[in-house]
């Protein structure tokens, strides 16, 4: 399972087997956090000849975080990117999904969104009292929550960060576990130097990425393969800057499936991330 670091700022739970991660803080209140919801997918999954039910599927989504919601008592709901399908535009599934998935939460949860790369126009779809945040994200306690698609500023008090955009899969010919979406946690440090002695310091943190909240991805996944734009450049933009721009290294990596098994490490990272 994902570990946490014991601090007595936070603490990061995966509620499994579910795409869902739940927040403690050390304050009041406590968060359920999801990603990429990718409503309207279903539009460009029917052009490949399946049919599948758009208001089916969300009413699932909605009885799943009401379920959750009624299980841990959680009233604050982070969307952490990729709300939508579309990027630039807004399509006809989307104007009639996107504000009933909201009405239907917003009963149940305060909710904050942070826009992904998929979210172009969305505040036009936001109804009222729904907290939309900048792209860069959002800090609370000692976690930045962000999509994973912006270079945000990583604080000096953050020690973990929370993203999305990946949709990680396992990818293992031969093993049963090939192609199903899994949890990834990545343990970053980067060593400085401070002091007239030179003293080499390391500050340490846990990225957990995230796996995609919406179902029909799966199936999406394996009929179009997320490959990088830009030939030997990582998929996931904030993780290849902190590595090869601001001086991050990847001390340890673990692949864990839905029900919280570990079945990779640092040595599978390379084919998830590029």
């Amino acid at each position: 399972m994902i570990e946490d670091i014991d601090t007595n700022k936070s603490r990061c739970v995966p509620i499994y087997p579910h795409p869902i991660l739940f927040i403690k803080t050390s304050g009041f209140k406590n968060f359920l956090t999801i990603s990429d919801v990718h409503v309207g997918l279903e539009d460009k999954i029917r052009r490949n000849g399946i049919l599948i039910d758009t208001k089916k599927n969300i009413d699932e989504s909605i009885m799943l975080l009401t379920n959750i919601h009624l299980e841990t008592g959680v009233k604050e709901l982070i969307i952490l990117g990729d709300l939508k399908s579309s990027i630039r535009i807004i399509t006809r599934t989307e104007w009639d999904n996107v504000p009933y998935f909201l009405e239907s939460l917003r009963k149940l949860f305060n909710i904050y969104v942070i826009p992904g790369n998929h979210d172009g126009n969305i505040k036009q779809l936001l109804p009222e009292n729904i907290n939309l945040m900048r792209s860069q994200g959002m800090e609370i306690n000692n976690i930045l929550f962000t999509h994973g698609h912006t270079l945000p500023r990583i604080g000096m008090n953050v020690e973990k960060i929370i993203v999305g955009h990946l949709h990680p899969i396992f990818q293992k010919e031969g093993s049963i576990l090939h192609g199903n979406k899994i949890w990834v946690k990545i343990n970053l440090t980067k060593k400085d130097y401070s002091g007239n002695n030179r003293k080499q310091n390391a500050r340490n943190i846990e990225l957990i990425i995230m796996p995609h909240f919406n179902n029909i991805l799966d199936y999406y996944s394996k009929i179009n393969k997320n490959t990088s734009s830009v030939r030997g450049k990582s998929r996931l933009p904030l993780l290849y800057n902190m590595i090869n721009k601001l001086n991050w290294s990847i001390d340890k990596a673990f692949l864990i499936t839905m029900d919280g098994s570990i079945v990779g490490s640092e040595e599978e990272l390379r084919g998830l991330l590029y």
